[in-house]
């Protein structure tokens, strides 16, 4: 070192200047290459950290709207089932399906309501158990309001046979009559019996006609009272129905005006009723 020091002192003052000139302008190009280095270097950082973040937002939003997608199909399966259940309460009213077909379309979509407690959050479980709570409680009612007037509409339609196969043979005895009489036929014992017979049907008949009366009369009053249970459970079920809507949308995050959706409900459920107490007040005549 000293050496190279004493080398430098004995150069001429224009070699020194000149060394001392790239010298500066060596440290001067590594400090620009160094400042370079570092900019790149910052600025990699930078746009893989950029990048990073990037990737890891693209993958929530990923993530999310899988997930939006599988609560959209969990909960339009649950919509479809929901509404084939209320369905369930219209088709009750009609007696003349069998209850082996009641339930049908219902039961055969009902898992997917099953489905709601596994991608739902705790409001919306909360809601739609409250309403299938009601819902299968009040179908069992229905059952069991149902079941005594099938029982009825069979015997009624067993009395109107019996009333109808009585006219047959009281036509054909009729008949026998008619033609023992122009035959002249005296037979006193042939005579009685035809004519016994014809007393026994005519009695039959008569019952039957006095049961049937009767029973069809019991039967409208039941019927009507049914199916006016029928429509009353059908409004409060679907009352009950605004908390799991409104639950549902905001899950999955669609606008619910619910102040406008109970008044729209409740107009509907008015406007149903006035129909059904016109119809009832016709027949009822």
């Amino acid at each position: 070192m000293d050496s190279i020091l004493k080398i430098f002192t004995e150069l001429p003052e224009t070699s020194k200047s000149a060394i001392i000139a790239a010298a500066i302008t060596f440290i001067g190009v590594v400090f620009a290459a160094t400042a370079a280095f570092i900019g790149v270097f910052v600025t990699h950082r930078g746009h893989e950290k950029r990048f990073r973040k990037q990737l890891e937002h693209d993958k929530e939003v990923k993530r999310i709207e899988r997930e939006m997608a599988l609560r959209k199909e969990i909960f339009l399966g649950a919509a479809e089932a929901i509404v084939a259940g209320i369905g369930v309460i219209a088709r009750y009213a009609d007696l003349k399906v069998p209850h082996d077909e009641l339930l049908h379309e219902f039961n055969g979509k009902r898992s997917a309501i099953a489905k709601v407690n596994i991608i739902a959050r705790e409001e919306t479980i909360y809601a739609v158990s409250a309403f299938m709570d009601e819902l299968n409680a009040t179908l069992i009612h229905l059952s069991l309001s149902r079941h005594p007037l099938i029982l009825m509409q069979i015997r009624l339609t067993t009395l109107m046979d019996q009333i109808n196969g009585c006219g047959k043979e009281k036509g054909k005895l009729l008949e026998l009559m008619k033609q023992l009489n122009s035959e002249g036929n005296t037979d006193q014992h042939r005579w009685n019996f035809v004519k016994s017979t014809f007393e026994y049907e005519d009695m039959k008949t008569i019952e039957a006609h006095q049961e049937y009366t009767k029973l069809s009369g019991e039967f409208q009053t039941d019927n009507f009272t049914f199916l006016e249970a029928c429509h009353r459970y059908s409004l409060e079920i679907s009352k009950l129905l605004i908390p799991a809507v409104r639950e549902i949308r905001s899950e999955l995050e669609l606008p619910f005006d619910e102040e406008r959706y109970i008044q729209m409900v409740e107009k509907s459920s008015h406007q149903q009723t006035q129909l059904i107490n016109e119809i009832f007040a016709k027949f009822r005549v």
